[in-house]
């Protein structure tokens, strides 16, 4: 049992550190954020980020 509280307390330690955990992911982020993130990424073009941008407009 004692184990089992010393994989939680790591993988929380883990993930604090590594900044793979925060508020950010645990309550949700907008579209335009994800949208921003993957631009910034390089995953899409300045194109498609202004196609994909002009319809989450209309969507609203």
């Amino acid at each position: 049992m004692m184990i089992l509280w010393f994989v939680i307390i790591g993988a929380l330690v883990y993930f604090l550190v590594k900044g793979d955990f925060s508020l950010g992911s645990i309550q949700g982020r907008s579209a335009d954020s994800h949208l921003d993130e993957r631009l910034a990424k390089g995953e899409i073009s300045i194109e498609e980020y202004q196609e994909l941008k002009t319809t989450l407009k209309e969507k609203r």
